[in-house]
């Protein structure tokens, strides 16, 4: 058995707390004994617990890459756990440890810095070198992203992110969902599954929504999701007078209902390393409208399952959405080659089987054989 502990500094659940969580559900148990490093308070720590694993708590790591007095905490976690691989998903403090603990380290990559220079792309390269034995980026984009910043590329290996498909409800269901969000049965739902953060352009989405609302009376449009723009997208939405058109979700648990009403899933990102949001309304069958960025067209095929539109142009992308609020055929022809490509290319059983290869090969060659 390979014994691997995973090292995450998350305190909420994002990309990367999700990637985890789908990786956890589909990871061999037989094969691998996995423990999931947190700080403490962590959101993520009962749903690992649910799904079985240990939970070791550790201060200093809350939502920090790097921590002095975490370096030596988790040290002694190692030498007494002896894992086969530290496996951590952006945490220095964990690589540190595990180098000095002799483990081998596999770290994740689950964003895109953009081009970095000077001593800083220096140290990075080095760090990666040094610390790291295999570098999983999430997308393509990704990997090049780590490639120009210095990482030989026989060090990084693309691992899609891979998502369980959404749980689909029946047509009874789903309306009771939609009186839940004060949605009538003949509006069309457009929808967006984001952190409330600058990074993912809700402003844009907003300025659409206010494009499209001159003209159409019968759609609704919900933001779900929670973070540090909550305030300021709500203001925003007050001060153009549309507050009648646009629902704010919150956090949702059962985030599935969402994606179970909604007629068209958006993302107005204007960075963006992969978007399980995105693969999560595809499995549901549900056409996708997304920026031109990162790692999204290689999700989003623009004209086959869903438009891309550049960032930051709300213009375009509120005539992306429209043509398909204006189609019904072509949403359900986009949603169902959607779906397609997430069940060929983006499951979980799919990433898990990747990231198994890639644990055998990394303990094959410390053991030297």
């Amino acid at each position: 058995m390979i014994k691997v502990i995973h090292v995450l500094s998350d305190m909420k659940i994002g990309g990367a707390g999700s990637w985890l969580l789908n990786l956890l559900g589909a990871i061999n148990k037989e094969r691998f004994e996995i423990k999931v490093v947190l700080p403490q308070g962590s959101m993520l720590a009962d749903k690992i617990r649910n799904s079985g694993f240990e939970v070791i708590f550790v201060e200093g790591i809350k939502d920090k890459s790097y921590d002095a007095r975490a370096v030596n905490v988790l040290y002694y976690i190692f030498r007494a756990e002896r894992p086969d691989i530290v496996h951590t998903h952006a945490s220095l403090s964990a690589r540190l440890a595990a180098r000095r603990a002799g483990a081998r380290i596999i770290n994740t990559k689950h964003c895109i810095d953009g081009r970095i220079t000077g001593i800083r792309r220096y140290a990075g390269a080095f760090i990666n070198d040094r610390y790291c034995d295999s570098i999983i980026a999430v997308s393509e984009a990704v990997k090049r992203d780590i490639a120009e910043n210095g990482v030989t590329n026989d060090k990084i290996s693309v691992v899609y992110g891979g998502i369980n498909p959404v749980k689909i409800l029946d047509n009874k269901e789903k309306s009771l969902v939609r009186q839940k969000w004060g949605i009538t049965e003949g509006e069309t739902v457009v929808g967006i599954v984001a952190r409330l953060a600058e990074v993912k352009g809700h402003k844009y989405f907003i300025d659409a929504v206010e494009i499209i609302s001159r003209d159409n009376a019968d759609v609704r449009f919900l933001i779900a999701g929670t973070g540090p723009k909550e305030e300021e997208l709500r203001e925003l939405v007050k001060q153009k007078g549309l507050t009648d058109k646009v629902v704010f979700t919150g956090f949702v648990d059962r985030i599935y209902e969402i994606f179970n009403i909604i007629d068209i899933n958006v993302i107005s990102s204007l960075s963006e390393a992969l978007c399980l949001s995105l693969i999560e309304g595809m499995s549901a069958g549900k056409p996708s409208v997304a920026t031109d960025t990162g790692g999204i067209p290689e999700v989003v095929k623009d004209g086959y399952n869903g438009f891309l539109v550049p960032p930051g142009d709300a213009e375009r992308l509120a005539d992306a959405i429209l043509k398909l609020i204006y189609d019904p055929e072509l949403r359900k022809t986009m949603g169902d080659r959607g779906r397609e490509m997430m069940e060929k290319s983006f499951t979980a059983d799919i990433m898990a089987e990747k990231i198994k290869e890639l644990y055998e090969s990394v303990v094959r060659k410390n053991r030297g054989e």
